[in-house]
């Protein structure tokens, strides 16, 4: 896997790259045209301009992702070949070379766009690279006009692999590993090119090898996220209302009236 995402780096790195040679009656490229906005691009990335770099593109959120990542890791290998080419020379370039020697990849990327070729149609655009010496063809990178200006279409830039959280950590790594040997280059803690390569080799060795195990990890059996059950929630049980109890109320005692027997009339009262 580790393998897969530095083919992937290596392809989006130099994707809308070439090597090409300047044309000696080729006009310079109008800065607000397709060609110059391509141009602008690339250096912004190698300035580690991210910001500037996003607002000349468009894509998904994961291209965008992976285009943040990028950007450190091409202005640090930048900085690393210019530091190396300042003290040694051509043999400086050495330091980007791979394992197996030979050429490596050419970060002068201002002057891979020198000569390309610019195709405009309505609001699509396509900026070609001309053909190195060796006759290999590159391929077109496309643009778009959006709102009256021409944007990189990363529609076409792959992301799988690339936009997890290791992949992108790994990158950022990269980038500053490269950053950090070219500032001891520079102060000159290095006497050989090949001592700064292995140098750098002693730092990026174990940020591949953590990316590894992370993903080994990832991939592993019973690895994934356990499935969240949702909690068993038991409503609670109503109580019921209070019995109502009539009040007691006594009933009143009624007493019967007592009626007094009537008293004989007196003597004088007979009649004579």
């Amino acid at each position: 896997m580790v393998g897969r995402l530095l083919g992937m780096t290596a392809l989006i790195l130099f994707a809308f790259t070439a090597r090409s040679a300047r044309a000696a009656d080729e006009a310079p490229a109008d800065p607000a045209g397709p060609r110059g906005t391509v141009a602008a691009f690339f250096k912004a990335i190698e300035g580690g301009d991210g910001a500037a770099a996003r607002a000349m593109v468009m894509g998904s959120e994961k291209q965008m992702a992976v285009l943040d990542a990028m950007v450190p890791v091409m202005s640090g290998f930048k900085a690393l070949e210019t530091a190396a080419v300042k003290k040694w020379g051509d043999d400086g370039k050495k330091i980007a070379q791979g394992e197996g020697g030979g050429p490596g990849p050419n970060l002068d990327i201002a002057k891979k766009l020198d000569g390309a070729k610019e195709q405009i149609a309505d609001d699509v655009a396509t900026v070609t690279p001309v053909a190195d010496s060796a006759g290999k063809e590159e391929s077109p990178i496309k643009l778009k006009k959006v709102d009256g200006k021409w944007k990189i279409d990363l529609s076409g830039l792959p992301t799988d692999g690339m936009e997890s959280p290791a992949a992108l950590n790994m990158l950022k790594a990269m980038g500053d590993a490269a950053k950090k040997t070219a500032g001891e280059i520079e102060a000159g803690k290095y006497a050989t090119v090949d001592a700064a390569k292995d140098a750098l080799r002693q730092q990026i060795l174990p940020i591949l090898k953590s990316t590894k195990d992370a993903q080994r990890s990832a991939t592993q059996p019973g690895a994934a996220p356990p499935t969240s059950t949702p909690p068993t929630t038991t409503p609670p049980t109503p109580t019921p209302p209070p019995t109502a109890t009539p009040p007691n109320i006594a009933r009143p005692t009624i007493a019967p009236p007592t009626i007094a027997p009537p008293t004989p009339p007196s003597a004088k009262d007979q009649p004579k």
